[in-house]
């Protein structure tokens, strides 16, 4: 219907959420229509932005969109990375003023909140009753929902895995605005109240994670919490450039320790904030954060870092791991004092894609990235920041990474040295069967809409199983072989 469904709609709109919370003004409209990390080549402007305050006001708003055909797209906050408008225009659903703890039960561990509800927020709330999520996101812009959808990685990560492994239920309000609530959400009003992802039936909490929105939106979140440590340790290693197979095996027999979290830099990032990391030879950085309930097992799981890291060819660099954990703003180290970031102009930074691979292969994907990066031009800067590689290894042994690249975009040929080396190193990743989260269009490899049809199919195929008509009907296995 598109605009003049914009225009019927908007008068519907207000009597949902109020007139204050619906606006279709040109200056709102571009406020919402960018990516931090897109630049100003890219925008994608909605026809007007709504902000609900529950789920019954989502529920309402997806009805009367379908009514009057006009497209919603629900936007998480912006965080480091967060995503600008929607690609289609229509209507942007911000979901910034759902933003409440609902609960924070300390004797089991759980923890309910909004969309809206920050990252930080609730991590802040959940450190003063001695909880912590180990997966807290960078800044305080990333919401709850966006945390888990994408999903997102953090401190404690290498032991605990990305937000999502933490996530045991959501409430979603679906496209045709129907609320259910999936996953241990599904047990929220009971006596126990939400405590076990794995309930009766299908875990149809991954139907929805990493969905970006397209199967519901996503209007509250249950979270497993961790008691907070006691006791925390940090150290720091390093290796040459040519030592990156030897860091690649620290990786591996560290993450399979299950320290809490380790985390993988390359010299250009410290260079890039005005801290040289120590001697010349010093290219790859590993900083461990190694966490214990007493003295004793801090002993122990610092010594086992140590001789993992010397038996793999590793020098220690001491004084460093401080640094770099008292300057990351993330809220589970709330309470400890904060080393100030450097200012710096972000409007220039692109993040070339966010990489997720098996550690194992570390060596080759760093090389490829340093290789296409330097044959058009990139690497070499545009002076006088080379691009930084940003590394996080996680359990399961997989790595997801970030390669940030200072360039000026109001540059024509900056710009499109950039892109090219961006799309050849896309199609050799895509080819060897890595997954990536894009930051610049095109938003989605070619490949990913068979992936993305397959997921609508097996939807159609879920629904028409739970049809009361359906001749296969439930049945309760009682451990007695069939003859």
């Amino acid at each position: 219907m598109g605009k003049e469904g914009i225009q019927k709609i908007k008068p519907v709109l207000e009597k949902i959420v109020g007139p204050r919370n619906v606006s279709d003004a040109p200056a709102v409209c571009q406020a919402y229509a960018f990516n931090p990390f897109m630049g100003t080549h890219f925008s994608a402007k909605p026809d007007m932005v709504v902000m609900p305050q529950s789920a019954e006001q989502v529920s309402a708003i997806l009805k009367a969109a379908n009514q009057y055909q006009v497209p919603v797209t629900p936007k998480g906050a912006i965080g480091l990375t967060g995503t600008g408008g929607p690609i289609y225009g229509g209507v942007l659903l911000d979901l910034v003023q759902m933003d409440k703890i609902i609960s924070i039960d300390a004797k089991n561990m759980k923890a309910v909140g909004e969309a809206g509800c920050s990252f930080y927020k609730l991590a802040q709330a959940l450190f003063k009753q001695d909880l912590i999520l180990p997966t807290p996101t960078w800044y305080t812009g990333a919401s709850l929902a966006g945390s888990a959808l994408l999903p997102s990685n953090g401190i404690g990560k290498t032991r605990y895995g990305p937000d999502i492994d933490l996530v045991e239920g959501f409430e979603v309000v679906l496209p045709n605005g129907d609320i259910i609530n999936v996953g241990s959400m599904a047990y929220a009003k009971t006596d126990f109240g939400p405590f076990y992802r794995y309930i009766y039936g299908p875990d149809l909490v991954g139907l929805f994670a990493k969905s970006n929105g397209v199967f519901g939106i996503v209007t509250k979140v249950a979270h497993f919490c961790l008691r907070k440590p006691k006791y925390w340790g940090f150290h720091t290693y390093y290796w040459p450039r040519q030592g990156a197979e030897d860091l690649t095996r620290a990786m591996i027999e560290s993450t399979a320790m299950e320290v809490f979290d380790a985390h993988l830099n390359d010299k250009w990032r410290w260079l890039r904030e005005g801290n040289p990391v120590g001697p010349e030879d010093a290219y790859f950085t590993l900083t461990f954060a190694v966490t214990a309930e007493n003295e004793t097992e801090l002993k122990g799981k610092e010594q086992a870092v140590h001789e993992c890291c010397r038996s793999c060819q590793g020098t220690y660099l001491p004084d460093f791991a401080q640094y770099f954990h008292l300057s990351w703003p993330t809220a589970f180290l709330a309470g400890y004092p904060r080393r100030p970031l450097p200012v710096r102009n972000r409007g220039e930074g692109f993040n070339l894609d966010e990489f997720i691979y098996p550690t194992s292969a570390f060596p080759e994907v760093y090389g490829k990235i340093e290789e296409i990066l330097k044959k058009y031009g990139v690497w070499e800067g545009f002076p006088p920041i080379k691009p930084i590689y940003d590394g996080y290894p996680m359990k399961r042994l997989i790595i997801a990474s970030q390669t940030w690249v200072r360039i000026k975009d109001h540059d024509p040929g900056q710009y499109q040295q950039f892109l090219t080396a961006r799309d050849e190193l896309r199609d050799w990743y895509i080819h060897k069967g890595g997954m990536y989260q894009q930051r610049m269009p095109p938003l989605l490899p070619d490949f990913t809409y068979d992936v993305q049809r397959g997921a609508i199919d097996l939807a159609k195929t879920i629904k028409k199983a739970l049809d009361p008509n359906n001749i296969l009907s439930p049945s309760i296995y009682d451990g007695r072989s069939e003859q």
